[in-house]
């Protein structure tokens, strides 16, 4: 036999042993599951034991298997951390894929659209948002990714048009029971008045979960604005932070307290704009909070109130004093949204808001009333 047929026959018996021993190992697993089955049976409140078989059918794929192991645990001593951890990334791990696209068409009528203190032109706008949220398994363990596109046209005032489209991704990192963290990174890019805006860069983690009915989520976010050439801001890093939590049965079984704080640091060179909201660029440091109470009438009918306060530092002087600029925002608003009125997951909302800010600068003392109806929809 020449040397290559030796060499071809090594490789032959070196595949069939490597077979072997794979099946031998194989069975040595299965027989492992087996026999600590047949354990279990015979003393199924043994937590050990559980664990050691969630974790050897976790190890051969049987997901489902380890699942209810840590479920039985769970029955028998419901304060297990190791048990409500297990059984929380087990299930994560064995949720199907989905997508979720939640959309917003609406008519806005604003008697101060500019936010102005010396004209104060009343106008209507038009309005869409969409948000696309899609969560799937990859590489053994589930990706967050979202979409949102945010347009506007105000047919009267040509630069309150504005369109942005942002996009961030991050694995779901779960931390407790019923907890999870989200690090992320993202981009987005803004028009205004059909020009170029600014590109944004951004990363944070959001932290959310379930406690005793409550659900709340906090994120931390920190990025960078480069604004074209030709608009009157330059570019520049900012941060965030926000919460919200969400607490249901305050005065009856049919309503909800959402509360929402905020603090946001931004050191955006630039003319500081003020009809933008979150897209303002400016240098400045705020704070504040909105807080809304719902009420469910029934299961058509639903009304709600509140409102929000923000705190606006500014750290460049526009005044002639030397000053630094200081805006405080009061906006009380209320709300009512029917729902279950169509054969989808749909609500038409109408709300009021009025909005007074109160600044050391008089040509940034304003207010006004808005008036808006939209159509949300969830697919």
């Amino acid at each position: 036999m020449g040397t290559r047929g030796k060499i071809a026959g090594f490789c032959r018996a070196l595949l069939l042993v490597a077979s072997v021993s794979m099946i031998s190992i194989s069975s040595s697993f299965a027989q492992d599951l087996g026999a600590l089955s047949d354990r279990i049976l015979d003393n199924p409140q043994d937590a050990e034991l559980n664990f050691e078989y969630a974790r050897a059918a976790e190890q051969q794929g049987h997901l489902r298997l380890a699942l209810a192991a840590y479920e039985r645990v769970m029955i028998n001593d419901p304060s297990n951390e190791e048990a409500r951890r297990g059984y929380e990334r087990i299930r994560r791990l064995i949720e199907p894929p989905f997508t979720t696209l939640n959309t917003e068409f609406g008519v806005r009528w604003d008697s101060n659209a500019l936010n102005s203190a010396v004209l104060e032109e009343d106008a209507y706008s038009y309005f869409a948002r969409g948000t696309l949220i899609d969560e799937r398994n990859l590489g053994g363990r589930h990706w967050r990714s979202i979409v949102n596109v945010e347009a506007e046209t105000t047919p009267d005032i040509d630069e309150l048009d504005r369109l942005y489209v942002g996009a961030q991704t991050g694995p779901l990192v779960y931390v407790g029971p019923h907890v999870a963290a989200i690090p992320s990174i993202g981009i987005g890019v803004a028009t205004l008045n059909g020009d170029h805006f600014f590109n944004d860069y951004n990363i944070g983690v959001t932290v959310e979960g379930k406690s005793s009915g409550m659900s709340y989520w906090t994120r931390l976010r920190a990025g960078y604005r480069e604004y074209a050439d030709d608009a009157v801001a330059d570019q520049g890093p900012y941060a965030e932070l926000i919460g919200g939590l969400s607490v249901p049965r305050i005065l009856s079984d049919s309503d909800t307290f959402v509360v929402i704080p905020w603090a946001r640091w931004s050191d955006i060179e630039g003319t500081s704009f003020t009809f933008l909201g979150d897209l303002s660029p400016g240098q400045f440091l705020e704070y504040g909070a909105e807080a809304t109470y719902n009420y469910q009438v029934n299961d058509k009918l639903i009304l709600s109130a509140g409102g929000s306060l923000r705190q606006r530092n500014y750290t460049e002087s526009t005044l002639f004093s030397g000053d630094d600029r200081a805006d405080f925002l009061v906006s009380p608003e209320a709300a009512v949204t029917v729902q279950n009125f169509a054969p989808c997951e749909c609500a038409v909302r109408l709300s009021y808001q009025y909005r007074d800010n109160d600044s050391n600068d008089p040509l940034f003392e304003y207010d006004g009333e808005r008036v808006q109806l939209s159509l949300r929809s969830r697919f």
